[in-house]
């Protein structure tokens, strides 16, 4: 772990914390959606109350069990029932619990007033409430958006610890884990292995596919010791190394041996043989010959 001011001993956190709370910062890309997911589950599958939540909705794909989306606030304690409607139109706001146990809620409108649109009414909850707050990528707690809008006395008043894969400090906790790191991912992992916590399988393999592609394939120059020693832990937690499609190479250049065309011959020409003549044979050609030495004829 490093630390630009001191080292904090997460251990001591993580242990005292019964309940714990990761932020991410708004729009965050894949690898810090992979690494908040893969933190949150590890705490759950540790027996921890984890929740988490990001300054914008973020839905998550169907191949990451036991999550489907990451909600745009953190409160759990305080129940919000929000609509249309303009203020100079309301007559009163009124509530009745019966003896059923049923929760009443009754906005009155002046009269000649519109009646409130049920159309549009949206639930949400407020009120955050935790024994340690954790925030992953960012050094401020603006950065946060939303969140930190609508959760601002409790964030300022809770005990924070920063993750960051950057050296930079944070502005508003000594409690960090910070590392010069190539991607989130790694950085959770290392923290997990600080903490001395496992995770399952299909999060180890969806945090292992998520190095793979944010590496491209491990051929990234930001590749480091760590980056293989997180593949390992990944490893042997239960992941697999992605399959990967080997394609032949292709040549652009000509091959360095020119077989030369082989000229066609030509083609045969028909030769007229010449006409046989119809002139007798004289006798004596078909009598045989016979030379002596001595003669001349």
């Amino acid at each position: 772990m490093e630390d630009n001011k001191s080292e904090t001993n997460v251990n001591k956190l993580i242990d005292s914390a019964q309940s714990i709370i990761i932020i991410l910062p708004p729009d965050p890309g894949k690898d810090l959606i992979a690494a908040g997911i893969g933190l949150h589950l590890a705490f759950k599958n540790a027996g921890k109350g984890s929740q988490i939540g990001c300054g914008s909705e973020v839905q998550i794909d169907n191949e990451i069990e036991g999550i489907t989306n990451i909600p745009d606030s953190i409160g759990s304690r305080n129940l919000i029932i929000s609509f249309d409607y303009r203020e100079e139109d309301l007559d009163k706001v009124d509530y009745d619990v019966r003896d059923n146990g049923k929760f009443y809620l009754m906005v009155k409108p002046k009269t000649g007033a519109p009646v409130p649109d049920i159309g549009g009414v949206k639930y949400s909850y407020s009120g955050a409430q935790s024994d340690l707050v954790i925030t992953l990528g960012i050094t401020s707690l603006e950065e946060l958006g939303k969140i930190y809008a609508d959760e601002k006395n409790f964030l300022d008043n809770a005990t924070l610890l920063s993750l960051n894969n950057t050296l930079r400090p944070a502005t508003f906790t000594g409690n960090l884990f910070h590392k010069n790191i190539s991607s989130f991912s790694e950085l959770v992992i290392g923290f997990l292995k600080e903490i001395k916590y496992k995770l399952p399988s299909s999060i180890s393999q969806n945090l292992l596919t998520n190095i793979y592609e944010s590496s491209n394939n491990l051929t990234s120059s930001n590749l480091t010791a760590d980056t293989f020693e997180a593949i390992a832990f990944l490893m042997r937690s239960g992941a697999h190394l992605p399959k990967q499609t080997v394609q032949a190479p292709r040549f652009s250049q000509p091959p360095f041996f020119e077989v030369p065309e082989v000229p066609s011959a030509p083609a045969e020409e028909n030769i007229p043989l010449p006409e046989e003549e119809n002139t007798p044979v004289p006798p004596d050609w078909n009598k045989p010959k016979i030379f002596r030495v001595g003669d001349n004829n």
